[in-house]
């Protein structure tokens, strides 16, 4: 699988990346549960014989950072790991501050390290990031775990527009944005995604499934979701047009974006995982296939947003 660097980091990733939420926790349409640990582990062992060299894990998502160090650890030649932290506490309204936001973050990195078995993290990203929070606080305390060898980058995982184009505004060491994209969520094609790529931030795709809405999942949606699952047949009727499934068409779309360096899959089934790998190898879309994509309309953009969702 091909390499690139991420953004202006030094780290080199493969274009498919593997996300772990469904490895650590019950995700997507219908909640199913993750395989038992040792399938999770010959799962991310087989990522890298595949060629990926990419893993997006957090704190958040259950035993998931166990299970990443525990595949890689003592591994001469590990993929990149990436995992996450949050400026506030669970439940609480405001972002936290000033020495409550460096103990956190200390505290939060320390207890990553010791789970994912490693010396220093390659990449950190803050779970959904408002601009407002990137200040003085923030920005030194990653720079002083910066200069103690703890975190080697970070970077914002953020969702919407505006949001992600406020963190870029401001963000003073900033080496990546993780951002939801998907052929039914192109709301950042013409605007944010251009301007990551003049700045020399990296790009980190998740949601090329929209959490299981460009699977075959679709239609377990529940009634409320009507609209979204309408949209999603009409993608899959252009993917039968093409001779493709649904999912080979969303991941190739989302993967071959030309500003994105790596896209994520999530999932908990090597089966999935080798299509995966398929799709992307496969190459970009045909310029028709991609026009008629960019046909499909989703009215009310809540319906692009899964904490919208309720399940």
């Amino acid at each position: 699988m091909d390499e690139r660097r991420l953004g202006v980091t030094d780290l080199v990733v493969s274009r498919l990346g593997l996300g772990t939420v469904e490895l650590g926790m019950a995700y997507g349409i219908g909640l199913p549960p993750p395989p038992d640990d040792r399938e999770c582990i010959a799962m991310l062992r087989q990522a890298q014989e595949l060629g990926i060299t990419f893993i997006d894990t957090a704190a958040a998502y259950g035993r998931s950072e166990e299970l990443v160090g525990r595949a890689f650890e003592g591994t001469a030649d590990r993929p990149v790991i990436a995992t996450k932290a949050n400026t506030r506490l669970a439940g609480a309204a405001q972002p936290l501050r000033g020495a409550a936001l460096r103990d956190q973050l200390h505290t939060s990195v320390a207890t990553s390290l010791r789970q994912l078995r490693l010396d220093s993290l390659d990449l950190l990203q803050f779970h959904n990031l408002e601009p407002e929070q990137m200040d003085d606080d923030l920005l030194d305390c990653m720079d002083e775990l910066g200069r103690q060898g703890m975190v080697r980058h970070w970077g914002a995982s953020t969702y919407g527009e505006q949001t992600p184009r406020a963190v870029l505004a401001h963000g003073r060491g900033l080496s990546t944005l993780q951002l939801a994209f998907s052929l039914l969520d192109r709301r950042l094609e013409q605007d944010l995604l251009p301007q990551c790529a003049a700045s020399g931030t990296g790009v980190i795709i998740r949601s090329a499934f929209l959490k299981g809405v460009l699977t075959p999942r679709y239609a377990d949606l529940p009634g409320h979701l009507e609209p979204l699952r309408q949209v999603a047949a009409q993608a899959d009727r252009l993917a039968g047009e093409a001779g493709m499934p649904l999912t080979e068409m969303a991941m190739r779309y989302a993967a071959h974006c030309p500003f994105a360096h790596v896209v994520l899959c999530g999932t908990g089934s090597a089966d999935e995982l080798k299509a995966n790998v398929r799709a992307v190898q496969a190459g970009p879309l045909p310029a028709d296939l991609q026009t008629a994509i960019r046909q499909l309309h989703v009215a009310d953009e809540e319906l692009l947003n899964p904490s919208t969702w309720g399940f």
